[in-house]
């Protein structure tokens, strides 16, 4: 994907400190696979002494609705173990909770459609 186009895409998805992939459209489904990008810190102590401690499965989340399909991000994460305070965590939090099956992009919308 181009560079133009994954800026594009990016913005429409609202994902700022993520890098896009490729995009796979199915029948009733959107995927588009992500990831993120940038340094990462520590969110107990705030440490930027971090090293890699796995990766995760892959998951594919439910992130918004388009022309009556629904748009999936197939999250790519990794584990970090932080030097300082020896607790690990998985990026991509502020994205998604822990165990969700949705973004919070996608529970606000949904929220919304069942006010209206």
């Amino acid at each position: 994907m181009s560079k133009g186009q994954d800026n594009g895409t990016t913005i429409l998805l609202g994902l700022k400190d993520y890098s896009v992939g490729e995009v796979v459209e199915r029948e009733e489904r959107i995927v588009v696979k992500t990831e993120v990008k940038g340094r990462m810190k520590c969110p107990h102590c705030g440490s930027g002494k971090l090293y890699g401690h796995g990766m995760c499965q892959p998951r594919e989340i439910l992130h918004t609705w388009s022309n009556g399909r629904r748009v999936y991000l197939e999250l790519h994460r990794r584990r970090w173990k932080c030097r300082d305070c020896k607790r690990t965590f998985t990026e991509g939090r502020a994205l998604v909770r822990s165990h969700s099956r949705l973004t919070r992009q996608a529970e606000a919308e949904a929220l919304w459609a069942a006010q209206g």
